[in-house]
């Protein structure tokens, strides 16, 4: 919270990169090997960055706090009035960015093994799905909130669109359709927000708003309900939750690698925006819970009907969704830190999952679990990975699943609500079943033309390999270590809930 106002120097280079290479892949268009170096080098780069980075701000038509008082501040607790857009870098967004670099880095290279046409504008997008999250978990104003969330919507059709199957237009068209209204619904809670105190920056915002007039209560309510519907359309909560599964599941899989983990970044910009602006409004709380729970509930259900491994996936990376929402919604600092925690563990397990579905594609025969079988034969190691990305997405010790889910079950007891801890430990049993069932049926079920030696597709690249072994790694790490992860959230969920106004 000491750090000093100032134009830090990395803070535009995760919006400036992706947005140069993304123009350069695009000129570039099919020849690989230019696009192989370029998209490699920005994307270590972004890591490298993000790893290296010291704390601090950079603003946009503004200057540093102005003491009310008089004079100026370039202490970020202090109350002084900010004035200006502004984005934040700090340990939240450290470990948020580094994590969101590291699994571009393994998508690009996973994009360029697999792919062998318009491999640039493919690869483009993936930079800008990455910048668009970048942004979100950056911002200190509504306009660069709106801005980060139109962008990051329109970005996901055209990551849907090129898997080029049938089911990938649709779902692309309606995704493209109804996420309108998120954007829609940070614009009009930024008018409402903007006519009842005059300000754009969140901090600004929040201490104009003891200062307002009693009768414009009803005014925030109606801000903090477009808030929230850009909250569930960004992040495919109930009740929208299909179509954001469908998204998932009409991707290539590790395209949904990135999708699910801008999600989640965009679920925990918005959420920790609604607590900052709204926690104090009655029912505001209340709101957000009933949606968690509804999507964890929901989400878990519709993936054990499934009968295709990707869709099983896309509807527990919904369900898992309202876990991260879940304890952010409880609005007490262990709830905010296990929901943060949470939301780092959830990108990287479904990681896991989803390379290991991505693995599957190599075999030529789809992901349906009643036309693929017998994968561990041909290919034990990514079983094993599928498997280990299955005990951590269902809480299993010694992985990272268990420590963010511990934390959100001893959140939910001190909040005084053991029936929010029943629905945890439910839906962590339910996830169990639905992975193993697929699991089972992919990779340990005999198959009948492999005993007939017949072979079909291709062998696993060892990239994949490589990128499964870091992600289990981080799951084993987290699992083992947690406070290495809960370091980086504490400061923030302090913020949240003591001074709002220090972003």
């Amino acid at each position: 919270m000491n750090e000093s106002i100032s134009n830090l120097w990395s803070i535009p280079l995760f919006i400036i990169i992706p947005i140069l290479t993304a123009i350069a892949l695009n000129i570039m268009y099919n020849r690989k090997k230019a696009i192989s170096v370029t998209a490699v080098a920005s994307s270590f780069a972004l890591v490298v960055i993000s790893a290296l980075s010291p704390f601090g701000f950079h603003w946009f038509t503004g200057h540093p706090a102005v003491l009310p008082t008089g004079g100026y501040t370039y202490r970020a607790d202090l109350l002084g009035w900010r004035l200006s857009l502004e984005y934040y870098y700090g340990p939240l967004q450290q470990i948020a960015i580094f994590l969101a670099s590291l699994l571009l880095l393994f998508v690009v290279m996973i994009s360029i093994k697999s792919l062998k046409k318009n491999i640039g504008p493919y690869i483009s997008l993936l930079f800008l799905t990455f910048m668009s999250s970048a942004i979100v978990i950056m911002v200190n104003d509504f306009y660069h909130m709106w801005i980060g969330v139109e962008i990051g919507s329109l970005i996901v059709a055209g990551v849907v669109l090129a898997s080029g199957e049938a089911v990938s237009q649709k779902a692309a068209l309606k995704y493209t359709f109804f996420s309108a209204l998120s954007g829609a619904g940070l614009a009009i809670a930024l008018a409402l927000i903007l006519g009842v105190t005059g300000y754009s920056n969140i901090s600004d915002a929040i201490k104009a708003m003891p200062l307002s007039n009693g009768s414009l209560a009803s005014i925030l309510y109606v801000a903090f309900g477009f808030t929230v519907l850009s909250w569930v359309y960004a992040g495919g909560l109930a009740p929208i939750h299909p179509l954001k599964a469908d998204v998932y599941g009409a991707s290539f899989p590790h395209a949904t690698v990135l999708l699910q983990a801008q999600s989640k970044l965009m679920l925990v910009a918005i959420g920790l925006l609604l607590l900052r602006v709204f926690g104090t409004l009655p029912f505001a709380k209340e709101v957000m819970l009933s949606i968690s729970v509804l999507t964890m509930m929901l989400g878990v259900v519709m993936a054990m009907l499934q009968t295709d491994f990707r869709w099983t996936l896309a509807y527990l990376i919904v369900s898992h969704s309202g876990l991260v929402t879940l304890g952010i919604s409880l609005g007490t600092v262990q709830g905010i830190i296990g929901g943060l925690f949470q939301a780092i563990n959830d990108v990287v397990y479904m990681s896991v999952l989803l390379l290991a579905c991505e693995g599957v594609y190599y075999f030529g025969r789809g992901t349906s679990i009643k036309s693929v079988s017998g994968i561990a034969k041909r290919a034990p190691w990514l079983a094993i990975a599928a498997i280990l990305g299955a005990f951590a997405a269902s809480g299993v010790p010694p992985f990272n699943g268990f420590q963010s889910e511990i934390i959100l079950i001893q959140a939910s007891l001190n909040y005084g609500m053991p029936e929010l801890a029943i629905v945890v430990l439910m839906v962590s049993v339910t996830t169990f079943i639905a992975l193993f069932k697929g699991i089972y049926n992919i990779f340990l079920r005999p198959d009948d033309a492999l005993n007939n030696n017949e072979k079909t597709g291709t062998p696993v690249p060892k990239i994949l390999y490589a990128c499964l072994a870091a992600l289990i790694f981080i799951t084993v790490l987290f699992g083992v270590y947690p406070q290495l992860a809960i370091n980086f959230l504490t400061e923030a969920a302090l913020k949240v809930v003591y001074i709002p106004w220090v972003p």
